[in-house]
């Protein structure tokens, strides 16, 4: 459980306006004034792409990982607030794993998700030595900073399709976990369908079938990619990107859906796509991670002149944090794409608001 400070002051017993004991869905204080998630970027001003995120053990501090750079096959920076990011702190997976092909190395779109207290597993894309496509492998660590170590084989592959990359992790609630990923069908003239399947109590091991989400549709300009799903108040939504990654039309949009599995409903104008170039000043905005946090809220008193201070019994307080790649030069991919962020993304009853 993610443990956030929130702040509940109430001076004096007649003034009381909150119950100590919490309702089923609790009135949260951010829900009492108009807002939304708030865009920030560049927060790692440097080549940063497909950022994954993530908040171990519900505390401080945050990691992200990148899409290999010159700064390794997966770096990563932390910070401490959600504000300020260090620099590249090292490198989190330095070998993919035998099944990668030593030509091409690379590794894209890191999603790094925890399994236990001291257990995290890392999904990532690369190039298959015995085919020559993307797929999906899995590597595990005892520690978020690594380095992870890759399984021996790739746990999704799919050759005919086109390979498969942008895989990443989902708990549903009661505790399933799914690994989401996108058939790479542009890479052959084909479909880019994404598709979801159970994994095992390991955070690996797929089980049971894998079921499609979605699909690409003529608006979303051939393609659609980097799911990244989520589930708040009733509804499951499943963030991507669609048109091309190397132009000013990519986007971060999302789709809804009661069930995990589906069917989803893309969500449209003017409610989708969320992010757009020239939205809060973003550029082929893309890539993103989303993740919902859970915090309670600490329990003390204190004394000062005007009476007693008094901070109720734990209040559960939840919020959903993103981070995304967005153009440097604000044009193409060409100069790298830096990290950026939104902060207490707003969802509700199947929208996603964000503010500049």
């Amino acid at each position: 459980m993610v443990f956030v400070p929130l702040a509940i002051f109430v001076f004096g017993s007649a003034s009381a306006v909150l119950s100590a004991s919490t309702p089923k869905d609790p009135v949260r204080l951010r829900d009492l004034v108009k807002r939304g998630g708030t865009v920030t970027g560049p927060v790692l001003p440097l080549n940063f792409a497909d950022p994954g995120l993530i908040l171990p053990n519900g505390r401080a501090p945050w990691y992200v990982y990148s899409t290999s750079s010159s700064h390794g096959k997966v770096p990563y920076a932390i910070s401490e607030d959600f504000k300020t990011w260090t620099g590249v702190k090292g490198d989190a997976l330095p070998n993919p794993g035998s099944w990668v092909s030593p030509s091409n190395s690379a590794v894209w779109a890191p999603d790094v998700r925890q399994i236990t207290s001291n257990s995290y597993v890392m999904y990532y894309t690369a190039f298959s030595a015995a085919n020559g496509n993307h797929c999906i492998g899995a590597a595990t660590s005892s520690t978020p900073a690594g380095p992870f170590n890759p399984q021996a084989s790739p746990i999704v592959c799919d050759a005919s399709g086109g390979g498969v990359i942008d895989a990443s992790g989902f708990e549903a609630p009661g505790g399933t976990l799914y690994l989401v990923w996108k058939v790479d069908g542009n890479s052959m003239g084909k479909s880019t369908p994404i598709f979801i399947q159970p994994l095992g109590a390991n955070g690996y091991t797929l089980q049971g079938k894998a079921t499609q989400l979605i699909t690409n549709d003529p608006v979303d300009g051939g393609i659609v990619e980097a799911p990244s799903l989520v589930y708040w108040d009733g509804f499951y939504y499943l963030f991507f990107s669609s048109n091309h990654y190397n132009t000013l039309k990519y986007d971060v949009s999302y789709a809804i859906s009661k069930s995990v599995t589906g069917p989803y409903t893309k969500v449209q104008a003017p409610h989708a796509p969320l992010l757009v170039s020239g939205k809060c000043g973003t550029a082929g905005p893309g890539g993103a991670t989303v993740i919902n946090v859970l915090g309670e809220s600490p329990t003390f008193s204190l004394m000062n002149g005007c009476g007693t201070l008094t901070i109720f019994e734990p209040i559960q307080d939840k919020y959903i944090n993103a981070v995304f790649h967005n153009d440097i030069n604000g044009k193409n991919v060409s100069a790298g794409r830096s990290m950026w962020q939104i902060s207490d993304l707003t969802l509700s009853n199947g929208i996603a608001t964000v503010n500049c």
